[in-house]
């Protein structure tokens, strides 16, 4: 969720690419270049996600036997849930079949079980997976097009070629607090589990918003972060 939350605030300094939103771009001009590429980078991470999450575990024998297992079913279920999601939210409003959407989706659900796989069911992932390939499609959809200005600060339409804003912010931000939700619905726990997962989810987005808008600003002043047009043309 830091990674995404940094992101954003650097696609707001670095601004769109050139002709990224102009009216008169073709629509496939930016558009993923190399899908194979995508889904290779996909399946690479799908697989690493379960040495990750499973590896939380801190150990495949014993007492950790059977967590294991649970962590990485509650990974997978959630990653096919929400790239499916995204495949048929694409297919409905952008009249498409995009291959790119199930694999940022899938993604998507990565990221939106991970705080939660050791405490959720088999439901409780499903739900998890389809929320997050929801989140992707529609934040994406809104940080694209959504350009607001509230006096001290503005939010221009953010360029963000790998959507890493929306499937590691928005659906890390989820995450948390759905970790929460499934300890105190699931597990059981107080419900001061699920308000401290919220408020420290919170916290987090704006530690880094802070931090990152301090590291960013003297690099954009000093004309670190662009390089020249002719270059990028």
């Amino acid at each position: 969720m830091c990674g995404g939350v940094a992101g954003y605030v650097g696609a707001q300094f670095l601004g769109p690419r050139i002709g990224r939103f102009d009216k008169d771009t073709p629509v496939d001009e930016f558009a993923p270049h190399n899908v194979g590429l995508v889904c290779l980078g996909t399946i690479v991470l799908w697989f690493g996600w379960f040495g990750f999450n499973g590896g939380s575990a801190l150990g495949a024998t014993g007492d950790n036997q059977e967590l294991i297992q649970i962590v990485c079913m509650n990974t997978c279920i959630s990653a096919a849930c929400a790239g499916l999601t995204a495949f048929i939210l694409k297919m409905l409003v952008d009249k498409v079949e995009s291959v790119a959407a199930i694999c940022n989706g899938l993604l998507a659900g990565l990221v939106g079980i991970t705080a939660g796989c050791d405490a959720a069911n088999v439901w409780w992932s499903a739900g998890i997976g389809i929320m997050s390939g929801f989140i992707y499609v529609f934040f994406s959809k809104w940080l694209e097009s959504t350009s607001v200005n509230f006096g001290l600060f503005a939010m221009d339409r953010t360029d963000d070629p790998l959507e890493a804003v929306t499937v590691h912010g928005a659906c890390g931000f989820w995450g948390a607090c759905a970790s929460g939700l499934v300890r105190y619905f699931v597990q059981g726990d107080d419900i001061s589990v699920l308000t401290g997962c919220v408020f420290g989810t919170c916290v987090i987005v704006l530690w880094t918003l802070v931090t990152s808008y301090l590291i960013f600003l003297p690099l954009w002043y000093l004309g670190y972060l662009r390089v020249d047009k002719l270059v990028e043309i």
